[in-house]
């Protein structure tokens, strides 16, 4: 799990929080479920309550501002701002596909601290803008990164899963989960990963008679609870109800591409299931690897990715 415990907090890699629920593209295999999302910003002072309340018992590494596109919300600098005045992490960065970044003021290069453009085909900020963002980070001491991004694991299936052990695998080999700890801050609840959050809308265009409900997957921020009840959450082995619609690191991967309009409508014509979208080979070698970290496990008696 990779957890480490330090003056009375739970050390983590990373947490995430969706700035947007939306987004300018239409990406197929999106795990954040965007291009199914209707247009809708968290409010600052529930982003403050939640950083402010979770704080006390848990410290990242990197606190990530995704989406969507972050850069739709026109406050994304406050949200980077309250992020940094929080001190629930050491880094806050921001995750973008950078047809925005252009529009950004000088005050959130000076705020945001690690800037990752993600560049999707035929989608993606021209060179000359490339090369300008790199001399402003470096004027701001902001690092950059960006990287090419031609396909996408295939994640969010159309038909659930049974509740069987091929489900219960899917969880226990998520290196979003459990590896890199990918763990969605959102409204009010902390999850493993962004599916739980996201599923109901997503879901409510497949099934209108859906009832999924996030917050059985996910840890209370506002309850009264202290750090023990956090480290039972995380180290929870119980598969998610959300692991039935998504087939984690080990889904097929396929060549990015915008999902058309009739798919946005209806994303059951997509025919995503398990039976076809799972990469068998990559399944079976991540569950030999669960078993032997299992063992390493007994034998050290220590926790084990």
């Amino acid at each position: 799990m990779l957890y480490k415990f330090e003056n009375g907090k739970v050390l983590t890699l990373a947490l995430e929080y969706s700035v947007s629920y939306h987004c300018n593209l239409r990406c197929s295999a999106c795990s954040h479920m965007a291009p199914f999302s209707a247009k809708k910003f968290p409010s600052l002072e529930s982003f403050r309550n939640e950083l402010n309340k979770l704080g006390k018992y848990l410290h990242a590494q990197d606190l990530r501002l995704v989406g969507g596109e972050p850069l739709l919300n026109p406050e994304v600098t406050e949200f980077i701002k309250i992020a940094k005045q929080s001190g629930i992490a050491d880094t806050v960065m921001l995750t973008t596909n950078g047809l925005l970044l252009h529009k950004m003021k000088d005050e959130f290069w000076k705020n945001v601290d690690f800037v990752s453009i993600t560049l999707y085909p035929g989608h993606y900020p021209s060179d000359a803008n490339i090369q300008r963002y790199k001399k402003i980070a470096a004027e701001t001491n902001t690092r950059l990164r960006t990287f090419e991004n031609p396909v996408f694991r295939t994640t969010i299936v159309t038909q659930p899963h049974p509740r069987d052990w091929a489900t219960k695998m899917i969880f226990n080999t998520c290196k979003g989960a459990h590896l890199y700890h990918c763990h969605m801050i959102h409204e009010g609840y902390l999850y493993k990963c962004a599916c739980p959050p996201f599923l109901p809308e997503y879901l409510a265009k497949i099934d209108a008679k859906s009832n999924y409900q996030p917050s059985e997957d996910g840890f209370s921020i506002h309850g009264n609870h202290d750090i023990s009840d956090l480290q039972k959450f995380l180290f929870d082995k119980k598969t998610l109800n959300a692991c039935r619609y998504c087939l984690g690191y080990v889904g097929k991967f396929q060549d990015q591409h915008q999902l058309g309009k009739e798919f946005l409508k209806n994303p059951a014509l997509m025919n995503i299931t398990r039976a076809h979208n799972i990469d068998k080979y990559k399944f079976a070698k991540e569950v030999l690897r669960l078993h032997y970290r299992r063992v390493k496990e007994k034998m050290l008696n220590k926790p084990q990715w």
